[in-house]
């Protein structure tokens, strides 16, 4: 019996060490392969006005600016088990004031067995691109886009995709436009020098530390979140709670079936929130709504000012001040409550 035990052992120990040697020697030579095949294509910039980049099939995109005047498209070689004819590629065309170029990222996924172990799926689906300051602008389409920024500084950026997120951090445009049918969209420390539209169907949109003339924002299915934003802000939500944080710049959210939270001191703009089906939450600090308008309205619910109930009151205003906070639900009850003048805090807690 102990004969067997080690005879089990040492061939035990043998399959383990063979197994671990061909699957390390199996990696090693596709890792290898995958250097020699690795995609680093560039074109330079052609006084075109605008520059396309259609994007085929799944694609995590990692944009940055370009150091030069060159589009610089780089991207792992192939995934295990893909041959040459899999290989990324690209299309450029020139049309009118446009360059389009059309960007076919064929990377399939792929099981890799090397040995007696199976490591499962194996997908590497991301493209870096560099891009230059010189166009006008930058269109971005596909149908299935995971877009990441970081550092980015473009003239103008538009996105357009139907399946995946959207996630900036440090932008710098003049103009940004995000279309997206099923993801999220997420903006951190962005400098929007003019317009800034974010559209979303299926998805919650974010937008955290930035600036910009104008924003607005059409959410069908989603929350939208503000926090520490400068600008105009105008936010339409059909199904979603919306929560806004606001520093510098006038307000107004539409939400159709969801709660609205306005959260900020030192309120010296005009502030109007609506709501059909859904409460509404006000967070001020005293100063704020003492030195402002106020006008607060609800039919089915009741309005709380600083925990006084003002329920008997199907409307209350108070007509003295400079800027208006304004408050409208149809269907749900109406919040005010002191926020510290030195609580600038905000998030969804």
């Amino acid at each position: 019996m102990k004969k067997r035990t080690w005879f089990v052992l040492i061939m035990a120990f043998l399959l383990i060490v063979t197994g671990a040697s061909g699957s390390i020697f199996y990696f090693q030579k596709l890792e290898a392969e995958r250097a020699k095949s690795d995609v680093n294509k560039k074109f330079k910039y052609d006084n075109s006005e605008e520059l396309v980049l259609n994007i085929k099939n799944r694609a995590t995109l990692y944009l940055s600016t370009s150091q030069d005047d060159y589009v610089h498209m780089r991207k792992q070689g192939l995934s295990y088990g893909n041959t040459k004819e899999n290989q990324t590629t690209w299309d450029i065309k020139k049309d009118g004031n446009k360059t389009i170029v059309t960007i076919d990222n064929k990377n399939m996924q792929q099981r890799i067995q090397p040995a007696i172990f199976s490591f499962g799926d194996i997908y590497d689906d991301s493209i870096s691109l560099g891009l230059p300051e010189n166009y006008k602008k930058i269109t971005i389409k596909g149908n299935n886009l995971d877009i990441s920024t970081y550092g980015l500084i473009l003239t103008n950026l538009d996105v357009e995709t139907k399946y995946g997120s959207v996630d900036a951090n440090d932008l710098t445009t003049e103009g940004l436009t995000i279309n997206s049918s099923h993801g999220d969209i997420y903006l951190y420390d962005a400098k929007i020098e003019k317009d800034l539209a974010l559209n979303s169907t299926n998805g919650n949109i974010t937008v955290e530390d930035t600036s910009f003339s104008n924003l607005t924002a059409e959410l069908k299915n989603g929350d939208m979140t503000t926090g520490n934003t400068k600008g105009n802000l105008k936010i339409d939500n059909v199904s979603g709670n919306t929560s806004v944080n606001h520093t510098k710049g006038t307000v107004a959210i539409n939400n159709k079936n969801g709660d609205i939270t306005f959260h900020s001191n030192q309120v010296n703009y005009d502030v109007s929130a609506e709501t059909v089906h859904g409460n509404i939450f006000i967070e001020v600090d005293k100063r704020s709504y003492e030195r402002n308008k106020v006008d607060f309205s609800t039919h089915l619910g009741v309005v709380s000012i600083f925990n006084e109930n003002l329920s008997s009151e199907t409307k209350f205003s108070r007509d003295k001040g400079v800027n208006t906070i304004k408050a409208v639900s149809k269907n749900g009850d109406i919040n005010v409550n002191e926020l510290d003048e030195d609580d600038t805090e905000y998030g969804n807690d």
